[in-house]
């Protein structure tokens, strides 16, 4: 039987694998949340090179809602992106420790500790340390195993069909 204590700590969710739908799905609790009255933080790791309808639409809905994005895009493009994930991951750890709402989202932080961009064992370090009550929802493929011990919750989203593969572009309002 759960405890007082137990029964009323933050989770950590992790939302991994080769499939669409793991920011999609953190950015639905994100919705449901919010619906409750809740405070929330999305902070947005390897991304940030174009507008998003979700960032547009947090924004301007949402403005007491911190959104914030520390990425430059595909990894193919030019630029710092491991200076900007650790910025990103500087903005992170403020939050876990000072954060007064009920739920953080870091999306796509799989993606930059599996790069190296951020130093796993900081990053567990913080997790494991984080505010007692504050929920948390990781992203991203290649979620470490370590990482995934630490998680309440795994879910792995499994590719077994993508328009990409036809050639078939990123859709406004579908995909971003």
């Amino acid at each position: 039987m759960l405890n007082e204590k137990d029964r009323d700590a933050g989770l950590l969710f992790n939302l991994t694998g080769d499939g669409k739908g793991k920011t999609s799905g953190a950015l639905g609790m994100t919705v449901r949340a919010l619906g409750w009255g809740w405070r929330v933080a999305v902070v947005q790791f390897m991304k940030g090179d174009r507008e998003t309808g979700e960032r547009s639409f947090f924004r301007t809905r949402f403005p007491e809602m911190i959104f914030e994005q520390y990425g430059l895009g595909l990894l193919s493009r030019p630029g710092d992106h491991a200076g900007m994930a650790q910025r990103g991951w500087a903005r992170a750890g403020e939050l876990l420790a000072e954060f007064p709402g009920e739920l953080l989202v870091l999306d796509e932080l799989n993606n930059a500790l599996a790069h190296g961009f951020v130093d796993l064992d900081e990053a567990l370090d913080a997790l494991k340390h984080r505010r007692e009550a504050l929920n948390v929802i990781v992203t991203g493929r290649y979620a470490p195993p370590e990482l995934v011990e630490l998680s309440d919750l795994v879910s792995e989203i499994r590719e077994i069909k993508h328009p990409y593969r036809r050639g078939i572009p990123a859709r406004k309002g579908l995909d971003y």
